[in-house]
């Protein structure tokens, strides 16, 4: 070991020098490549979030606007949608206000719920948890860049191509609402549609139950069973047995099924996060809600196809 020890102080001060030339070269390089490798490093986590957020949206938000977010008649509109990238922000009056990819997460976030009234038959509900939904911050963010990621084939659509449905919350008429008419094409504003929609108190089971948008977390048709629970909320395919696989619905599954909507705290699912609104004795009537649990008790329940209006249309 002592023939290491160099003993001249010339000799430690060249190798003192070469050293620090060693590291500013193996500085310099590591800063020319570093862009490079944050920006690949970055793709990556973009490229995670976005398969992240096709799960989320898979077990979420699929029902009402497609699984490919073609958007579903009066149901839920397209996402994947020439128009909804080129123009639905400058049809809100937000076109270089906001992006949309904000615009998207403000609605993700935060949902409608001043809409009740609106041409959807399913209400756009909050999902972030900072206003109540299932869904914390950043799988919000990964659902919207999900959305976002439908850009560069939504832009390849024609006119007859493009599933979007035109809005009645906006000056623009219809007709208008289409890539096929050109941006620049002069327009008379027309008096906002008002949907008609259907009294409080005389709504029938199958209506509230898109109407309060139950269906965006209970799904109708699976049964809820150790191997097909629900994502967002149980399933109701099964709900009828509640009483044989819930014991303290045992006694009386209507009741206990009634309490679940008007007061959603007294009793959760294990396994769910609280995302139930807790609104519904505000915006159903008792009775309403007393017809909605025995149709959802009810096996051979019926359901109808409606208009955006709520009305039933001739099957």
């Amino acid at each position: 070991m002592r023939s290491l020890y160099v003993r001249s102080f010339g000799s430690k001060l060249i190798w003192g020098l070469v050293s620090s030339f060693v590291i500013v070269v193996c500085v310099g390089l590591t800063a020319q490549t570093e862009d490079t490798r944050m920006e690949v490093q970055t793709k990556n986590w973009e490229g995670r979030g976005i398969e992240n957020g096709a799960v989320l949206f898979a077990n979420n938000c699929a029902t009402c606007h497609g699984q490919q977010g073609q958007g579903l008649q009066g149901v839920a509109p397209a996402l994947n949608s020439r128009y909804f990238f080129t123009r639905r922000l400058g049809d809100v009056g937000q076109d270089g206000v906001m992006t949309l990819s904000n615009y998207v997460y403000l609605t993700v976030a935060a949902g409608r719920p001043s809409k009740d009234n609106s041409q959807w038959a399913n209400r756009m509900v909050p999902w972030s948890s900072q206003f109540g939904g299932p869904l914390r911050g950043d799988q919000v963010v990964d659902v919207v860049a999900y959305v976002m990621n439908f850009e560069e084939t939504a832009l390849q659509q024609t006119a007859s191509e493009d599933p979007f449905q035109p809005f009645l919350d906006v000056s623009k008429p219809p007709e208008f609402q289409n890539i096929g008419i050109s941006a620049d094409a002069e327009w008379t504003p027309v008096q906002l549609a008002v949907t008609s929609v259907l009294p409080m108190g005389d709504r029938d089971p199958d209506y509230l139950f898109g109407a309060m948008a139950c269906s965006g977390c209970h799904k109708l048709d699976e049964p809820q069973a150790p191997s097909s629970m629900g994502e967002s909320g149980p399933n109701f395919g099964t709900i009828h047995e509640l009483g044989t696989y819930r014991p303290e619905a045992a006694a009386d599954p209507a009741a206990y099924l009634k309490e679940s909507i008007m007061s959603p705290d007294a009793f959760r699912v294990e396994g769910y996060d609280d995302a139930m609104p807790d609104d519904f004795a505000s915006r159903m009537t008792e009775e309403e809600i007393d017809r909605l649990v025995q149709w959802l008790l009810d096996p051979d329940r019926v359901t109808h196809t409606r208009d955006a209006g709520g009305n039933i249309i001739d099957e």
